[in-house]
This record gives structure tokens, C-alpha cells and sequence, in this order.
């Protein structure tokens, strides 16, 4: 159904270096149970050491940081990761807020002259990242009320119904 290919970037490489470089992976190591020094490899492209898939969950629920999640993703040339369980009604406005600022960050290191080092190029693709959660979020929130209201889904679905028929 769906054609999955890994990229040939090393994006979940980069994902690991940006992750052991934003976190205390002594802490971390830890709180996992695992020796500092193996986690620190496991996140080390260079090394034969490679994160488990318990370790990468566990990871990413202790930091509720998705850098490495986000990073698998792109490595299979997916989409980032949209947290469903932050979805919260009252919310829509902070979502729309967050995601016009990462939009906006994204636009200026567009036009900058700047030389894009390693780290800037790290940012920009947590802006990029966030600019996806936040309005995948929205649009979340929306599908709900439509989903919500039985008057307004079926609106909607005339609506769609008569645009995809050519009527309108």
C-alpha cells in the first residue's frame, strides 16, 4: 500500500547527534538503565552500537523531545511526528501561534546570507518540524469539531460532494 524508502541522507544520524547534544546523557542513560558510555555510542553514528526500538520510545517519552522519532521519520521519507494525545480544544490559538513563529524562523533563514552551519541547518529543520506538528495539530482540532457537530459534517460533506462532482 504504501512505497517506504530509506533515504540515502543520514538524517536519523543527524537526529542522534542533535538529540545527545540538546540532553544530559548521563541523566538519561540513568533513568533508561544503561550504561552512560553505551548510550552515548548508540547515538554516535560512527559507532556499530545502534538505539533499540524499546530505547528510542523510551527516550522520547522520558525527554518528550521527538528529534529522534522526527529523524526515523525522515530517514523513511516521512512526515514528522504529530503527538495526538496534546491535542486540546482551547489550545488552537498557542497551535496557530507556534506555527506561524516556526514558519516565520523557516522564512528568515530563507533570505539570510548567512553560512548555514551544521547547527543552523539543525534548527531550521526543528522549525520546519514544529511548523508541520503545530498545523497538523490544528487541523486535528478542526477534523474534530467537524466530526463533532452531525449539522456541520454534513454540511461539509455536501459541500465536498458537489465540489468533487463539478457543480460548483
Amino acid at each position: 500500500m504504501f512505497d517506504y524508502r530509506v533515504s540515502k541522507q543520514s538524517y536519523f544520524a543527524e537526529s542522534c547527534a542533535a538529540f545527545a547534544a540538546k540532553h544530559n546523557i548521563t541523566k538519561l542513560a540513568a533513568q533508561v538503565g544503561i550504561n552512560p558510555q553505551t548510550l552515548r555510542n548508540k547515538l554516535n553514528p560512527d559507532q556499530a552500537h545502534q538505539l533499540s526500538c524499546a530505547e528510542l520510545l523510551a527516550l522520547t517519552d522520558l525527554t518528550e523531545d521527538a528529534t529522534l522519532i522526527d529523524g526515523l521519520l525522515a530517514q523513511l521519507n516521512c512526515m514528522p511526528a504529530v503527538p495526538v494525545n496534546e491535542v486540546a480544544e482551547g489550545n488552537m490559538a498557542d497551535y496557530a501561534l507556534h506555527a506561524t513563529a516556526a514558519i516565520g524562523t523557516v522564512a528568515a533563514r530563507a533570505v539570510s546570507k548567512e553560512r548555514q552551519t551544521q547547527q543552523c541547518k539543525r534548527s531550521l529543520v526543528e522549525s520546519v518540524n514544529a511548523g508541520i506538528r503545530h498545523l497538523s495539530l490544528i487541523g486535528l482540532l478542526i477534523q474534530g469539531r467537524v466530526e463533532g457537530s452531525p449539522a456541520f459534517a454534513s454540511a461539509v460533506g455536501t459541500i465536498a460532494s458537489i465540489a468533487t462532482n463539478g457543480m460548483v
